[in-house]
């Protein structure tokens, strides 16, 4: 008799978790009501945002920072949409940032909305589930904030009708700018500080399908806009001291992103490889909403022209031949433009000047067309931090995140050029 031998069957281990991975803050897979899915013996905190993609990152960081200070686990929410159009979806943190690393790097681990609640994203959408925060918005009752919580599309995409809480006055920081302290919004995740909050503002009727009204959650810590934040004084993000950019240098991009990215610089620079793609200084030019800030100065007399930029282009190739002798074999670094100006004209000349560009339109990557509306200043975004030098535009939060990076990340000589009236960067 003919005897078939079959292999044994092998089974195949599961994976081993991490101490800082995503499922050890969750009670399992995403469920209908995020509420189903919190672990009883841990406490959260959540925001939400509508500022436009580096503004929101720079919201998310502040939720991360005050999930530091208050002991609790961070749910961060995907992007929206605001800059892009609303008829866009949501684009997950995760999607971008890589979340392992983070946690690893923080130690704790960092959620996000889709770990926690299913049919996020869906056509048909989460279930409504009713919930408590409080509003940072509501606390300046002057100019457009009309004392009622700021409005965003996020809420609702991730199923959530929320009746807000004017945070307390001690939470504002005597310097103004509408700034509030990240140390006192963070008292207001322990028992003390939320009694005090909540016996000085009463909570507001939700604008949502439930019409409920409600106190702050405990459990789950919830603002509606953490961007006007700060710890010391308001505008500190690019101070070297500041607490919230030690959170966002840890926040890397996501494996993916950078695949994608390194693909489009080997085409740029006609090499095989990413090992190849040759050290570069990154700029970041930005026009759009800027140019409705010029008034009455026209715009070549407002706008940095790129004889401007060119010489705070020198300025970082000098910086780099000096701190770096040899670096590159002594040649001058090649240059990388991003920007959002959609004058052919302008970007014709920028190629006259030697200086390197992805296009993203059709007849270059076609980046919307592969990836989605998303994807041209996401990717944008990793181009300029991995520059070995980095050129800004003054007052751009873009710039002045990935002039961050680059010092943080390359140990890069790095400038901004000022703009707004003739001779605006003179020096």
């Amino acid at each position: 008799m003919r005897i078939q031998w079959e292999p044994e069957s092998q089974e195949v281990p599961a994976p081993v978790l991490g101490p800082y991975d995503a499922s050890r803050a969750v009670l399992g897979p995403p469920t209908a009501s995020y509420r189903d899915n919190l672990l009883p013996e841990l406490k959260y905190i959540t925001g939400f945002v509508g500022g436009g993609y580096t503004n929101d990152f720079m919201t998310y960081v502040n939720i991360v920072l005050l999930a530091q200070f208050s002991r609790r686990i961070a749910i961060i929410p995907p992007f929206s949409p605001s800059h892009i159009g609303y008829n866009e979806s949501n684009i997950p943190f995760g999607d971008v940032f890589d979340v392992p690393r983070l946690a690893e790097a923080l130690r704790t681990p960092v959620l996000e909305w889709r770990d926690v609640k299913k049919d996020i994203g869906t056509v048909a959408g989460p279930m409504s589930e009713k919930l408590g925060c409080w509003t940072c918005w509501a606390a300046f009752d002057d100019g457009p904030r009309g004392g009622r919580a700021r409005e965003n599309r996020l809420e609702g995409r991730l199923g959530l009708d929320i009746s807000y809480t004017k945070v307390p006055t001690s939470t504002m920081m005597p310097e103004g700018y509408n700034h509030l302290s990240s140390w006192r919004l963070a008292a207001l995740g322990f028992h003390s500080g939320w009694l005090q909050g909540t016996q000085e503002n009463q909570p507001m009727d939700s604008e949502g399908p439930l019409k409920h009204r409600m106190p702050p959650d405990e459990q789950l810590l919830c603002f509606d806009f953490l961007y006007y934040v700060s710890t010391i004084r308001p505008w500190e993000w690019d101070e070297e001291y500041n607490p919230a950019w030690q959170i966002a240098s840890k926040m890397h991009f996501a494996p993916r992103m950078v695949r994608i990215a390194n693909g489009m610089l080997m085409r740029v620079f006609n090499v095989q490889t990413d090992d190849d793609i040759p050290p570069f200084i990154s700029i970041h030019v930005r026009h759009g909403d800027f140019k409705g800030m010029c008034g009455d100065v026209p715009l070549p007399d407002c706008l940095a022209s790129l004889s401007v930029i060119a010489r705070r282009v020198q300025e970082v190739q000098d910086e780099l031949a000096n701190t770096r002798p040899g670096f590159n074999g002594g040649a001058p670094l090649k240059v990388l433009m991003t920007s959002d100006e959609r004058d052919q004209t302008w970007w014709d000349d920028v190629r006259s000047l030697g200086w390197y560009f992805v296009d993203h339109g059709p007849r270059g990557e076609d980046t919307t067309a592969k990836y989605g509306k998303w994807y041209p200043p996401l990717l944008d975004s990793v181009f300029q931090s991995m520059g070995t030098g980095f050129v800004g535009t003054d007052r751009s939060t873009m710039s002045m995140v990935a002039r961050r990076r680059v010092q943080d990340w390359q140990g890069g000589a790095v400038r901004d050029f000022r703009w707004g009236y003739p001779g605006a960067d003179d020096h």
